[in-house]
């Protein structure tokens, strides 16, 4: 189902462009709230799984404190010869540098130790889209299970032959 995906992916970025209540709020009265009573019971745990999750993406991202410079941007990146779509969530002014972040809302949870091939791809939609800019880091984060990880972007980068490797096999 993309419906929560999609509802959760608008509440953060009116979570970034008009602040947290009325992102609650959007969050609260759509598809997503009202599923959170249903009456089935996985479309129900499901829907609570991502109001908690976008719940612990607010103060999280209140704790990290940087401020977002664009939402959604989008580069389509070649790998070693395969093009894949890369589409950052977020992409957050730090300091003189720029940071990207990935949210996810489905899927199962990872392990810390793969977010850097995770993070490869948006690792170069950042230099694509910022082609003079100068990079600290690309966030993988998976609201809908709590877990954050915070991959430089040059180690990131450097997991371009395995991303491609990867790809290729798809």
């Amino acid at each position: 189902m993309t419906v929560p995906t999609t509802c959760a992916r608008a509440a953060v970025r009116m979570l970034h462009s008009s602040g947290s209540a009325p992102a609650r709020i959007y969050l609260g009265q759509s598809k997503v709230g009202q599923w959170t009573a249903h009456e089935n019971n996985s479309m129900a745990s499901g829907a609570r799984a991502v109001i908690d999750g976008f719940d612990w993406y607010i103060k999280h991202d209140a704790a990290d404190g940087r401020q977002m410079k664009a939402l959604d941007a989008k580069a389509v990146v070649s790998l070693q010869g395969d093009s894949v779509s890369a589409r950052l969530d977020v992409v957050l002014d730090d300091g003189a540098a720029l940071a990207g972040r990935v949210v996810l809302w489905d899927g199962p949870d990872f392990k810390p130790a793969i977010a850097p091939v995770m993070a490869c791809a948006f690792a170069h939609a950042l230099q694509i889209l910022y082609p003079s800019g100068v990079f600290t880091t690309v966030g993988i984060w998976q609201a809908r299970r709590q877990r954050l990880v915070e991959v430089p972007h040059a180690a990131a980068l450097a997991q371009t032959a395995v991303a491609s490797a990867i790809f290729a096999a798809m």
